[in-house]
């Protein structure tokens, strides 16, 4: 399957893309790299923050799992629906992990110096499967996730317009139409601490109904 260029969320006033997964130099998988013409950067490098404290004049560094560095570093910009955010962050932690190991099986060590167990380690059926069927699997969900997150941005908008309108039953069944949860809502700017609470009370009053 091919994938395209997404954009993922706005950063420092900057539209942040993410590149889609390709096959470098024959033998392993480049995915998570971030950025525009101004910048590049990679996914797992959410997780680690650095900052300047110019009061103290020092370098302060901050420690993230990827789910909370994804919204410290976009905020409500970012183009992933919260209730799936956990799937995203588990899928892109697990490519990661699965593409060192598919590197220690192809090498038959760390590539410090020749490993004694090299013989043992290296498992080329094992790195052809990683790499022929469990990553483009977890490409495929990965981009799943992306495309539902496409119409995040619209659909708040339609969430507030219904809500701001008065009607609570219209909002509600929106959502269920539109497989959006409270948890998509939460945090977001448009809609006030409030109006959440009354939104999320009202969906979960009626989630099990078939309509409202």
């Amino acid at each position: 399957m091919e994938y395209k260029k997404v954009l993922l969320g706005i950063h420092d006033g900057e539209k942040i893309y993410l590149s889609p997964p390709s096959w470098d130099c024959g033998w392993y998988w480049g995915f998570g790299y971030l950025g525009n013409k101004n910048c590049h950067y990679h996914i797992d490098g959410l997780k680690e923050v650095e900052t300047y404290n110019l009061e103290k004049k020092v370098w302060e560094h901050e420690s993230y799992n990827l789910y909370d560095g994804l919204i410290k570093h976009f905020g409500d910009s970012l183009m992933i629906r919260r209730s799936n955010l956990w799937e995203f962050a588990e899928l892109f932690e697990t490519f990661y992990k699965l593409r060192d190991i598919a590197e220690v099986y192809n090498r038959g060590g760390s590539h410090y110096t020749t490993n004694p167990c090299k013989d043992l380690i290296i498992n080329k059926d094992e790195v052809k499967r990683i790499n022929e069927v469990i990553l483009p699997a977890i490409f495929e969900n990965i981009y799943r996730i992306i495309e539902l997150g496409q119409s995040l941005d619209k659909d708040i908008k339609e969430v507030v317009r219904l809500f701001n309108e008065g009607d609570t039953t219209k909002t509600v069944q929106y959502m269920f139409d539109n497989h959006i949860t409270p948890e998509d809502l939460k945090d977001q700017k448009k809609i006030s601490y409030n109006d959440y609470n009354v939104i999320h009370k009202y969906y979960h009053e009626n989630k099990n109904k078939k309509g409202i």
